[in-house]
């Protein structure tokens, strides 16, 4: 179970005023001492059940939507691998500070008493892993600089204990004030970790970044504030905290898949003209609605088109803030897609799996399904993100222990602990893999994108 540390200001202020979009939900004012989870399931034990079983929580579920791996339980916790950061488990605390989940330990079951309620129900909350100083260690780097690394401080089991980080909140805050001024997630909410996956503003997604909480009108006309000022939940629905919707690179899905039609029907396009007619018929068939309102993305900020783990590159801001090299990141705004086939299922690698090549000698880790024509499939936009990660010779992905690049910039040192953590021997080839992204939001105002050409991906 989930240990939570909490410490208390010299002054309290209340923070409802600091949630520009939050609605302060009421019954909460006569609470009296926030004590962690325990304080909310006195009043909500349905909802933190519900919580624990969700894939937020869990970090895996139900894989229904992946061609390779239908019946099993996968998710970043379980046999996760991608093209950013590869393989968080290994990693420690240092991909857990978003998850919900307090206590960070992604490979064990949770319990109930681990769901951090607030990092969804609180805007103005801010916690950091406790560090502990007796986990110091001192590393050499790429350059031969000494540099020493303190890590979280775990239980006996290896949970991890997080705190309020009262640095990020205002001057005054309490845990109690946190507790009494609780809202239904905003799209900050929701921001609090998409915005910046992969470690920093639009890294990962090409289509979500810290301004998607306020985007101007040519960016999103569905987010923007003075358009359709809509929230992350009005698509990705949610009921019992699970949440619909899945791209191509991810792999478990909790609940049906959010679709455009859901409020613009089947028809969109007007009906009384012949070109209307004919865009409804693309719609309906063949072309998805974002492959002709999505023109570019990355439309707010740069996004991370591949990373080279072999030329590290200084972040100040990587492992809890000690500072981390990450590999040399290409990162453009206003990206034209590449177009794929989407018949809303799709291949995504797990750990352990055998890779197949591409004519070129290239692995897609991630890629879309479907066929053109085939009754189900259409054309969607993708950003196709690349990188090159280690592979053996019997074809198997190498999963670094990713932190040991992190503190040293020496991707070798990272991998070779990595098959010593997996058990795993031999020799390994850095090869070049790519994976392919679901563009989904980022809707523009104006009707159409130029002409495209669905480019086939390499053999």
């Amino acid at each position: 179970m989930k240990k939570f540390l909490f410490a208390t200001s010299a002054l309290a202020l209340l923070c409802g005023a600091t949630h520009a979009q939050a609605v302060v939900l009421p019954g909460h004012a006569n609470i009296t001492a926030y004590n962690g989870p325990s304080t909310c399931l006195a009043c909500h034990p349905t909802q933190g059940t519900n919580m624990l079983n969700s894939i937020h929580m869990q970090w895996k579920g139900t894989v229904s939507e992946l061609s390779n791996a239908n019946g099993q339980s996968l998710g970043k916790g379980t046999k996760g691998i991608n093209t950013f950061c590869t393989y968080a488990v290994s990693s420690g605390g240092a991909c857990y500070n978003c998850h919900v989940r307090a206590d960070g330990n992604a490979p064990h079951s949770p319990s109930v008493n681990d769901v951090d309620c607030l990092m969804c129900h609180n805007d103005t909350y801010k916690r950091k892993t406790t560090a502990d100083p007796s986990t110091a260690i001192q590393v050499t780097d790429y350059l031969g600089q000494l540099k020493t690394y303190i890590f979280g401080l775990r239980d006996a089991q290896g949970n991890y204990f997080t705190e309020p980080d009262y640095a990020l909140m205002p001057v005054g805050t309490t845990m109690l004030d946190i507790a009494k001024n609780v809202h239904k997630p905003t799209k900050a909410s929701c921001l609090r970790c998409h915005a910046k996956a992969a470690g920093s503003d639009w890294a990962k997604r090409g289509d979500m970044g810290v301004n998607t909480a306020a985007p101007t009108d040519a960016q999103d006309v569905h987010m923007s504030p003075t358009r359709g000022n809509m929230s992350c939940s009005a698509c990705h629905t949610t009921s019992n905290h699970k949440i619909g919707g899945r791209g191509i690179d991810l792999r478990a899905t909790e609940a049906v898949d959010p679709k455009c039609q859901d409020c613009h029907g089947t028809a969109p396009h007007n009906t009384t003209t012949t070109v209307g007619q004919k865009m409804n018929r693309h719609a309906a068939n063949r072309v998805a609605c974002q492959t002709c309102h999505i023109k570019t993305f990355g439309k707010g900020g740069a996004t991370e088109m591949s990373r080279d783990w072999l030329k590290p590159v200084w972040n100040p801001a990587f492992c809890n803030g000690q500072g981390g090299y990450v590999g040399e990141e290409i990162k453009l705004a206003n990206v034209t897609p590449e177009y794929r086939w989407f018949d809303g299922t799709s291949y995504v690698y797990n750990t352990g799996e055998t890779t197949t090549k591409n004519a070129d000698g290239s692995v897609t880790m991630a890629k879309a399904n479907g066929k053109i024509f085939d009754g189900k499939a259409k054309i969607v936009p993708i950003k196709n993100h690349k990188s090159a990660l280690p592979i053996l010779a019997d074809g198997r992905i190498v999963p670094p222990m990713i932190n040991w690049m992190f503190m040293t910039g020496i991707f070798d040192t990272a991998v070779k602990k990595g098959m010593a953590e997996q058990g795993m021997t031999g020799s390994y080839t850095m090869t070049p893999v790519n994976a392919e992204m679901l563009i989904i939001t980022r809707i523009g105002p104006s009707l159409l994108a130029p002409a495209v050409t669905v480019q086939p991906r390499p053999r």
